[in-house]
């Protein structure tokens, strides 16, 4: 071999080897976020099938998963997104819960969380029976689980469902 052709090959095996490394440290596929997240809820029916899908905005690049589940009245919406490479996106949806003042009263539920060392925030409004829970996992993950006529202990409930020690870092 000439020395260009050393060369060359050298060159292409490092850029195969650098977009091998990129690949592992991308966006989860749809089919991979997916299983991030319960199938069943105790109480409730799936509606609909699952949604996933992998966005890109601009040099941006998301993925994220969608579930309905449904009991009559009640119903659970849940939204997982992997930020992996949207970092301004994670931000941006998890930096508020520094800076926004607690509020507990009969009618109203406003607070950070901890939860197997992730952070988030919950929210409970008597009045519209509505709770939701945000979570951001291992500085990629953002997690919103919603209900409608749920209470905040039960949709804390369903966190317990979801493999937080098994969601890549």
């Amino acid at each position: 071999m000439t020395m260009k052709k050393v060369i060359l090959f050298s060159t292409l095996m490092l850029i195969s080897d650098i977009q091998l490394l990129q690949a592992q440290d991308g966006v989860l596929s749809p089919t991979k976020i997916l299983k991030l997240v319960p199938d069943q809820i105790k109480g409730f029916q799936q509606l609909d099938d699952p949604k996933a899908m992998k966005m890109k905005v601009g040099t941006i690049t998301y993925t994220l998963c969608e579930k309905h589940f449904n009991d009559g009245k009640r119903s659970i919406k849940i939204l997982l997104f992997d930020f992996n490479e949207a970092a301004i996106m994670y931000k941006q949806a998890t930096q508020k819960w520094s800076n926004q003042p607690f509020i507990e009263s009969d009618t109203i539920v406003e607070r950070s969380m901890m939860i197997k060392n992730c952070t988030g925030w919950e929210s409970f409004y008597k009045q519209y029976k509505t709770s939701q829970l945000f979570l951001g996992i291992c500085d990629r993950f953002f997690l919103t689980v919603s209900g409608e006529n749920v209470e905040l202990d039960e949709l804390k409930k369903i966190l317990d469902q979801f493999p937080l020690d098994e969601f890549p870092n």
